[in-house]
């Protein structure tokens, strides 16, 4: 069985990322493609939901099968073909938009990324509630960009390259961590006791959390205390000086200093901007 929709340009053309054709194969043992660099313009994401196929990477077959997937950004050359004896149900989308290399950090710009995704339910709900939404029947623009930026971030932030020394449990580790760095900010953390919590060296965590979170350790923390410091400000009549103390800045004028270079106002500012 094939699904496969062909949606109509955009009303609205900014969109960060929108669907250009949508499809699903099952059971299909003759499902291949073969396209040459600049054949098809726009990103090309599959991804198996059960059975098993085969992508090429450099020349050599790469074996996928449920919970895996590949992306192809745009204008790359591409060959994939599912497995014959025990074709893949495949969930594909072909899509453009402004904001595309950004979401995905580049990965599938130069070469086809092949990556794991570990909640393969997610997956499937998430493809499902594309595919019902580029039905003829129920399309809705804004939804259709909504869901599939909603997909591409979920890869982003959880699927693992297939091949790399990093392990999915390592990933879900850091993002353990950074939920414990926001449960705690307003506490004094130093980076030994942050690694300690993930069971790393002091260098490794500090590597393997800006390859996960996208900043440093510290960097995470300042965030979490700027977003408590904010509610402080806007739910208490506290002085600066107390607000400062609160979330973990033992100096106000560090704090003030700060606070105006990731938000352009003071604390005083932003009270008198936002406290109703």
């Amino acid at each position: 069985m094939k699904i496969h929709y062909v949606l109509p340009e955009p009303l609205y053309k900014h969109y960060t990322v929108y669907p250009d054709m949508i499809g699903q194969y099952t059971n299909s043992p003759d499902h291949q493609e073969r396209r040459f660099q600049g054949q098809l313009q726009e990103a090309n994401l599959h991804i198996v939901l059960s059975g098993k196929g085969y992508v090429i990477d450099n020349g050599r077959e790469v074996c996928l099968e449920a919970g895996q997937g590949f992306y192809y950004g745009p204008g790359l050359e591409q060959e994939y073909r599912t497995d014959p004896q025990e074709p893949w149900e495949v969930f594909w989308v072909h899509f453009g938009g402004e904001g595309l290399s950004r979401l995905l950090s580049g990965q599938g710009a130069a070469s086809v990324w092949l990556f794991s995704f570990g909640d393969l339910p997610k997956l499937k709900q998430l493809a499902a509630g594309l595919l019902e939404l580029a039905s003829p029947y129920d399309r809705n623009e804004v939804q259709l960009a909504v869901r599939l930026y909603e997909l591409l971030a979920e890869l982003a932030l959880r699927a693992e390259t297939l091949g790399t020394a990093t392990t999915l449990d390592k990933r879900a580790r850091m993002r353990e961590v950074a939920e414990y760095i926001r449960n705690h900010c307003t506490e004094l953390l130093t980076l030994p006791q942050m690694a300690e919590q993930a069971c790393f060296s002091t260098y490794y965590f500090s590597r393997m959390f800006h390859e996960v979170m996208g900043r440093t350790p510290m960097e995470w923390l300042f965030e979490c205390r700027l977003v408590v410091a904010k509610e402080r400000l806007i739910s208490t009549d506290w002085t600066i000086k107390q607000v400062a103390e609160d979330v973990g800045f033992s100096q106000s004028s560090y704090f003030i200093a700060r606070f105006r270079e990731h938000t352009g106002l003071t604390p005083q500012e932003y009270r008198r901007w936002y406290k109703g």
